[in-house]
Formats: structure tokens, C-alpha cells, sequence
């Protein structure tokens, strides 16, 4: 798969979830296996996800980094899953999420779709 197949993956999933009124994802090649999704994804319950993925797709899809930020419509965080290295207390290290009450938690890797499917778990 290359980098432009798996953004149009990334699309096809976002454009599946029907809570998700409206989305703003930007696409930067690095390379042709290779790059960087951002996006501003507005749910249908006010929330906004802020979502970022830095992709390697050959010889299979790593994202070595990855961040996606769930908050509501003041802009308070939610919850944020990423994998940044520095919680190693974590047993899924470096996989992990943030609550709005500053809490970490184990994750396991996230995805777009594994987000999504997820963040309908906070509307009320």
C-alpha cells in the first residue's frame, strides 16, 4: 500500500462514521510510503477530534507517530491516545491515553478507525 492509497483509506474510514459531521484532513507526502495526516474531525455531539499520524506503509503500516486529541465543544480534553515515549510506567508502553483529569492509562496502538470507534463511547 502506499502513502496515498492509505490516506485514501483514512478518508473512506472518516467518511464511513456517521457521527462525524464534518472533517478537514490535509495530506503531506514524504515519500511514496510515507507521510504525515492531520485533521479536525467535528462530531455530531459538539466534541472535536484533533488527529495526527506520521505513516510508514511499506513493508507493512507502522505509525511510529501518532496522536489523536478528543475534546468538547470548550475545548477541554476528553481524552488524547498517542504513543509519544514518556510514560514508561505504562504497560502497553509507549501506547497510551490521557483523561481529562490529567489520569494515563494503558492503550493498546490506535488507529483512525480504532478512534472512532471509541470515541462514540463519550457521547452522551
Amino acid at each position: 500500500m502506499t502513502a496515498r492509497d492509505y490516506y485514501r483509506h483514512v478518508q473512506q474510514i472518516i467518511g464511513e462514521a456517521i457521527f462525524v459531521l464534518d472533517s478537514q484532513v490535509s495530506y503531506n507526502e514524504i515519500d511514496i510510503n510515507e507521510c504525515y495526516i492531520r485533521g479536525i474531525l467535528t462530531l455530531s455531539n459538539g466534541h472535536q477530534l484533533h488527529t495526527a499520524e506520521y505513516v510508514i506503509t511499506e513493508p507493512s503500516i507502522i505509525r511510529p507517530k501518532y496522536r489523536y486529541h478528543l475534546q468538547n465543544s470548550d475545548a477541554v480534553l476528553v481524552a488524547r491516545w498517542d504513543n509519544s515515549p514518556h510514560h514508561s510506567e505504562i504497560d502497553t508502553f509507549p501506547y497510551h491515553y490521557h483523561f481529562g483529569d490529567g489520569s494515563i492509562h494503558a492503550s493498546p496502538a490506535m488507529d483512525i478507525a480504532s478512534v472512532l470507534a471509541t470515541v462514540i463511547t463519550f457521547f452522551d
